[in-house]
Order: structure tokens, then C-alpha cells, then sequence
């Protein structure tokens, strides 16, 4: 069957949006996080293990969660309940009311998240790349937005928080388009918990997670710090890496239709291997512009291309075999910007976001693991 994108697909496309508000905040409100209640690098880092762990949670929570929730109830709940925690970030004023909002945040939402991509598995199948790459090109349009909305903001009564309060508006009304659609039930039956762990593909989704988590989660900071452009200069081109990763993402929603997930898969990886000089070496912002870019490319279609390969190998229903993928990348979203942000303690952020090859060439290892 030719591929279409029916009512709803396209409301699971306006709830990744609402997800991608959510997700793409954090990284670009950390250097005004970071000056208002005045921390460091590494306690900064906290709430992105906060982020991580609650994201980790819902994944190791799907089967339960998805026995007593319909997918969109589970949607419809889990984005509401995210939308109202967004305003602890923003108005917490503490790093212990922060951290706690960012893991209620990310458990909410990714519980949400993972039905979402199970819905798009479930409804394409044959072309579930194709879905699950357009899917996050609404997750990248969003992100685009967000980090402009903060910049834009942060100058005028709203400050950076208005972006959340925004965002909690937007969220929470894509949670009620959900709850107002009918949505078809899971098509494959229960498999044992215990199967589908040990696969390749989970290996790379921990290492792409932890390269898109380090770089979305510092490169706010790393602008404003190492290539000294200020901070609404520094978070409003953040919006360039989502967008470049929106670029990644349309070229693979096409190529996929005629190339393999796998060697997309590499090619992203090398490419993003190839623009990491540009950006760690760039004195001013053009230079690190045309870095963000190409490492962006590359990098937006690393996850939409390893979910998808793991879907289609795991022998788990959509639902579990995604929730398995989220429940790994919370390890990812922990090591990257936790291991960039302990290196930037001890030395600096260029040389903390190091981290950013070395988890390419972790991802190449495992897809190399995947072709055999």
C-alpha cells in the first residue's frame, strides 16, 4: 500500500510538536537557569540526569502503563500532565524545584511520546521510516521554535519564561485533540517482557540519544562561554541545530523510500563525524554556524532511522519495542551531557563537547554490528 498520512497521523504529528516544545526548552533556558540561581556546569547537569531519568522510567513503565491506559488516554494524559510540570522549570527558583520538574516533565511526556511513535509504527508498518521521520520533523520545527521564542522573549516583561507558559498552552491543547480522537488499539500481541534486550540497535540509540542530548543541552552555553556571542544570541541559534536537524529528517523521510535505514543510518553518523571540527574550532558565529549545521543534518536523522530499526527487529508489540528504545536513551541523556558537563568542570566546554565524535564512532561501531 502507498504511503498516506490519514486524520491521524497527522494528530500524532501535532502531539510530537507539543512533545518537541517541551524537550527543546531546557537546553536554551539553561544559561539564564544557570545565572538566575546561580550554578555551575555540573549542577546544571542535574537536570538534564532529572530529564533523563524520568524519560528512563516511562520506558521501563510501558507494558504496565500500556495494559491500564488506551493510547489515547496515555497520550492525552501524559501531555497535560508534562504541560503543567514546564511551569516548575520556569518558576521553580531552585535547582532542587527545577530538577524535580524536569523529571516530571520527561516521564509525563515520554510516556506520552512512546504511544505516539508506537501509533505511527502501528499505522504504516512497511513505511514506518518514512512515518517515524516525518513524525520528527514536527519534533524539529518545534525545536526551531522554541529556542527563537526564548531569545525573543527574554528581552521584554515575559522574560525567557514566558516561552514556558506559551508552551504549556500549546501542549496541554494538543492533549485535548488526542483525547477527541479515536485511535486504533495495538495490532501485534504481548511478548514475553524478557525478549528483545539484547539487539545491537539498542546500543546505537544509547549513543545517537547522548549525541543529540550533549549538544542540545550545551550549545547554548557553549556559544555564550567558549565563542563568547552573549545569551540571546547564543539561544536563539540553537534553533539552527533543530533546524538543520529538520533538513536531516526531510532528506531521510525521502531517501527512505528508496534506501535502507541502516546505510542512511551511517552516512548521517559520518557526516556529523565531519562537521565536529567547524563547530568545536569556530572562533565567531558564522564559522560555528556552518558547524551546527552540518553536525545537525546528520544528527536529526540518526534517531527516527535507529527506532525504526529496532521496531522492525524486535519481536515486542510497537508499544514495548519503542518503550524499550526510550528506556535505553535515558542512559544516553544522562552519559553525553553529564560527561560533557564534568569535563567542562575540570577544564572547559570546547574540550567537554569532545564527547560528540567519540559517540559517533560508539554509533558506527553498533550499526556495523546491525548490517552483519
Amino acid at each position: 500500500m502507498p504511503y498516506r498520512r490519514d486524520r491521524t497521523t497527522w494528530v500524532a504529528f501535532g502531539c510530537l510538536f507539543g512533545f518537541g516544545v517541551l524537550n527543546a526548552a531546557l537546553g536554551p533556558a539553561l544559561p539564564y537557569l544557570r545565572a538566575e540561581e546561580g550554578i555551575g556546569y555540573l549542577t546544571a547537569s542535574i537536570h538534564q540526569v532529572g530529564y533523563a531519568v524520568g524519560g528512563g522510567c516511562a520506558g521501563l513503565l510501558t507494558a504496565a502503563t500500556s495494559r491500564r491506559l488506551s493510547r489515547r488516554r496515555g497520550i492525552a494524559v501524559g501531555l497535560l500532565v508534562a504541560a503543567v510540570a514546564s511551569l516548575g522549570i520556569a518558576y521553580g527558583g531552585t535547582p532542587v524545584l527545577t530538577v524535580a520538574a524536569a523529571f516530571v516533565v520527561s516521564l509525563a511526556g515520554t510516556s506520552a511520546l512512546i504511544r505516539v511513535w508506537a501509533l505511527l509504527a502501528d499505522l504504516h508498518r512497511e513505511h514506518r521510516t518514512v512515518a517515524m521521520s516525518e513524525g520528527e520533523v514536527w519534533v524539529s520545527l518545534a525545536g526551531i521554535l522554541t529556542p527563537l521564542l526564548i531569545g525573543a522573549v527574554a528581552g521584554t516583561a515575559l522574560t525567557w519564561r514566558g516561552m514556558f507558559l506559551v508552551g504549556a498552552v500549546l501542549v496541554a491543547a494538543t492533549a485535548l485533540t488526542a483525547a477527541l480522537t479515536p485511535l486504533p488499539v495495538e495490532a501485534r500481541p504481548a511478548a514475553p517482557a524478557a525478549r528483545g534486550w539484547r539487539q545491537a540497535t539498542l546500543l546505537v540509540v544509547v549513543a545517537v540519544v547522548a549525541l543529540e542530548f550533549s549538544l542540545t543541552f550545551w550549545l547554548a552555553s557553549y556559544l555564550d562561554d567558549e565563542v563568547g556571542l552573549g545569551r540571546d544570541l547564543a539561544a536563539t541559534m540553537v534553533s539552527l541545530l533543530y533546524a538543520a536537524a529538520l533538513l536531516g529528517r526531510l532528506l531521510v523521510s525521502a531517501l527512505a523510500r528508496r534506501w535502507g535505514a541502516a546505510p542512511l543510518l551511517v552516512a548521517a553518523l559520518l557526516l556529523s563525524v565531519a562537521g565536529t571540527p567547524l563547530l568545536l574550532l569556530a572562533p565567531g558565529a558564522l564559522v560555528a554556524g556552518l558547524g551546527i549545521v552540518v553536525v545537525g543534518v546528520g544528527m536529526g536523522a540518526t534517531f527516527p532511522l535507529t527506532s525504526s530499526l529496532h521496531v522492525q527487529a524486535s519481536p515486542l508489540r510497537a508499544d514495548e519495542a519503542v518503550g524499550q528504545v526510550l528506556a535505553v536513551a535515558a542512559v544516553g541523556q544522562v552519559v553525553g551531557p553529564l560527561t560533557a558537563g564534568v569535563v567542562a568542570q575540570v577544564a572547559d566546554l570546547r574540550t567537554g563537547l569532545l564527547v560528540v565524535p567519540v559517540l559517533c564512532l560508539v554509533a558506527l561501531a553498533g550499526t556495523r554490528a546491525v548490517v552483519r
